[in-house]
């Protein structure tokens, strides 16, 4: 074959290159064109397979941001249902409650305790808030949160807790609904809301045959190697005392899994943990049945609701509530209950209440209140001599030492300043007894008084030296002279002993005859007689008056006839007419006088009042001293 008859055999293959200058076909190896020698474009297959690859990486690297970009939420964790009781299961979702973060400060991150291990295990560290049934917080706890939500809190910081709140950081905020207590423990352990999580290290039993690391929560990274001594198991924890100077509070780490803790001076010791791992642990006990079964339907949760009660409620409302509360029997011991539920601090509430009570004269509604059951329990001499002065003003001398002598014979025993006290109290009580009565004329009043008080303070000399005045009250100088001489006196008393012997010496003086004491300088002249040995009667002493009258009240009592007025009468008021009746005897002061005539006439202003007239006064001699208000009427 001739060269001129050269041809292009093109490879059987379909694919082919098109020259782009003569578009002339090439076989898909040619690098140049076989017509017109150009260079063709040869698309590499590789450089092909290249470009996918990066394409594809790009694609995967931006689906890999996008969704790592995306927030997430925890997976729920799949759990049995937790038996509290064989009749009740617990809520399985309490109520979680964020805290919105303030605009002008940024959130904070949740605290948390780096530890110095090889793991550089983080604890995330809160505080869990107890409040009372007002919803009052009552205790704040700093409490290391481990095994994904489990907190350890000393019992009796929790006693009284109606809910209680778990706050890590600013905005997280989450309920501690169900656990495990034993009466036996000093602390227990806690969970918070079944449904939420928190990362933080494992929770594990301890051991004792491995390293034990303590952490403190208030000082962050400290950490020291300790060990656990004279271990004690009771309950859901084993108690002893770590070596060392540790009185912090803080958690017990053994290879990186919390173990145990230690609370300050909230609980002395150290707790760890000796039941199942924090993964396997189920609750058995809600908060709502802990706070059933150690503080609900107690005294102490009624003084909670009384020391709530505010401003909208008067002060005898707030007392009655505490008064109330001791109708309830206590459920804490002495060393359980909190401090602003001891007997001490609320006892001095009550006893501001009662004096602010009695301060605006609400004193009969204080004495209602206060029963002497209630007094004995309270066991506060103060509050029994508030409460007894209430009394006294409200319903009298005699209902107080009443209520004090009942309370005082079965109160427990007490100090020797009570003791005394309550002498002084009662001393003080029968003494106003006494005045009282002896100012209102009420003299036989007066002689009991003075006579139970002696019978309960037989030493007291006030009380003595009244009986001394009684008697003179009654003319009776000889009982006045025995009953002065019956003690010794200190010499603080020399002046009111020297007066009495003076009025004993008077009365002696005026044996025989009949002493009539009024007021000095008063122009009326009072005294009480009895007529006819039966009826008492009210005169006054009048020498302008020629006859004795009597009010018509106290004929009819004495069962006279009254016949038709014969007498005339001449009256400030102008003439009246008068009956004339015969008194069989007029008896004052012991002495009587027989068969004396009356007029029967009702005195104007006056009508249960007589006179005393010249009828009767010319039986004696009489001697008035105006300035010492005594009148001596001496038989003739």
């Amino acid at each position: 074959m001739a060269d001129n008859d050269l041809q292009i055999v093109l490879p059987e293959s379909d694919e082919v290159l098109t020259c782009p200058k003569c578009k002339t076909a090439n076989p898909m190896e040619s690098n140049f064109c076989l017509n017109c020698g150009t260079r063709l474009l040869v698309p590499s297959s590789s450089n092909f397979k290249w470009s996918w690859i990066m394409v594809l990486i790009v694609c995967m690297a931006g689906v890999m941001v996008y969704f790592r970009l995306q927030p997430t939420e925890p997976k729920p964790q799949q759990k049995a249902p937790v038996k509290v009781s064989p009749t009740e299961k617990p809520s399985p979702r309490p109520a979680v409650a964020k805290t919105p973060p303030k605009e002008t400060v940024p959130p904070k991150k949740d605290e948390a305790i780096a530890l110095s291990t090889p793991a550089k295990t983080s604890i995330p560290v809160g505080v869990v808030l107890i409040k009372d049934i007002n919803g009052k917080i009552i205790n704040e706890i700093p409490a290391p949160v481990v095994g994904g939500g489990w907190v350890a809190l000393p019992t009796r910081a929790c006693l009284g807790g109606a809910e209680w709140i778990l706050k890590v950081g600013s905005e997280l905020e989450v309920s501690v609904w169900a656990g495990f207590y034993n009466e036996y423990d000093k602390v227990g352990l806690w969970r918070i809301a079944e449904d939420f999580k928190i990362d933080g290290p494992e929770l594990h039993p301890w051991t004792g045959d491995e390293q034990l690391t303590w952490l403190s929560l208030t000082s962050i990274n400290t950490s020291e190697t300790v060990e656990l001594e004279n271990p004690s198991s009771q309950g859901y924890f084993t108690e002893g005392i770590l070596t060392g100077d540790i009185s912090d509070s803080g958690v017990l780490m053994q290879q990186d899994r919390a173990v145990g803790w230690t609370f300050g001076d909230r609980v002395s010791g150290a707790f760890v943990w000796h039941g199942d791992e924090g993964k396997h642990l189920r609750p058995e006990i809600r908060v709502d049945d802990f706070y059933r079964i150690t503080f609900a339907n107690s005294r102490e949760e009624e003084f909670v609701r009384a020391l709530a009660m505010g401003a909208d409620y008067t002060t005898i409302e707030r007392l009655e509530a505490f008064a109330g509360a001791f109708r309830y029997e206590s459920k804490l011991s002495a060393a359980q209950t909190p401090a602003y539920l001891q007997a001490k601090t609320v006892l001095e509430t009550i006893n501001k209440l009662v004096a602010d009570a009695s301060k605006a004269g609400l004193n009969r509604e204080v004495a209602n209140i206060f029963e002497s059951q209630f007094l004995v329990e309270a066991a506060d001499v103060n509050l029994l001599l508030k409460v007894s002065r209430a009394t006294a003003q409200g319903y009298g001398y005699e209902e107080a030492i009443e209520l004090v002598e009942n309370v005082v014979d079965i109160l427990p025993q007490t100090s020797d300043a009570d003791s005394l006290l309550l002498t002084e109290f009662f001393s003080e009580l029968y003494q106003n007894w006494i005045m009282v009565s002896f100012n209102q004329g009420n003299l036989p009043a007066a002689w009991t008084a003075y006579r139970l008080g002696r019978q309960r303070l037989p030493d007291d000399i006030s009380i003595h030296l009244m009986g001394v005045q009684l008697a003179l009250a009654e003319n009776n100088w000889a009982e006045a002279e025995d009953l002065l001489a019956m003690k010794d006196y200190p010499a603080s008393l020399n002046d009111k002993i020297k007066n009495l012997q003076n009025q004993i010496s008077d009365l002696k003086g005026q044996q025989g005859k009949i002493v009539i004491n009024f007021n000095p300088g008063s122009q009326q002249i009072p005294l009480t007689a009895v007529l006819n040995r039966s009826a008492y009667q009210k005169f006054i002493v009048d020498t302008g008056a020629s006859m004795v009258t009597i009010p018509r009240s106290a004929a009819q009592e004495l069962g006279l006839a009254i016949p038709n007025p014969k007498r005339k009468v001449f009256t400030a008021g102008g003439v009246q007419h008068a009956p004339e009746v015969t008194i069989s005897s007029i008896t004052i002061d012991g002495w009587e006088v027989n068969n004396v005539r009356a007029l029967v006439m009702d005195l104007p202003g006056q009508p249960d009042w007589g006179l005393l007239g010249l009828n009767y006064l010319r039986r004696f001699r009489m001697d008035m001293n105006t300035e010492e208000g005594v009148l001596l009427l001496e038989p003739r």
